[in-house]
């Protein structure tokens, strides 16, 4: 079974354009677990698609902030 969450990138670095948005989604598709990524520099939202049984939320957050971005924490979607 999969889970969605939803990240709102917070912090001074901000994704800016399709560039960043791929480079967020190769560094999460490194975590064994997940399985799709949209990243978004319009509404500055990250949804993730993932197995939790074999990633937590917390390490695709902590990815997220080791790549330079400032998260919010995350909002279950499904």
């Amino acid at each position: 079974m999969t889970h969605a969450l939803k990240f709102m990138v917070t912090g001074e670095t901000k994704l800016h354009c399709a560039g960043c948005e791929q480079r967020v989604g190769n560094a999460l598709r490194y975590l064994a677990g997940v399985q799709d990524v949209r990243a978004s520099a319009q509404t500055q939202q990250v949804v993730v698609t993932f197995d939790p049984a074999q990633v937590s939320p917390e390490q695709v957050r902590a990815q997220l902030e080791q790549i330079g971005y400032q998260v919010t924490p995350p909002g279950g979607l499904r």
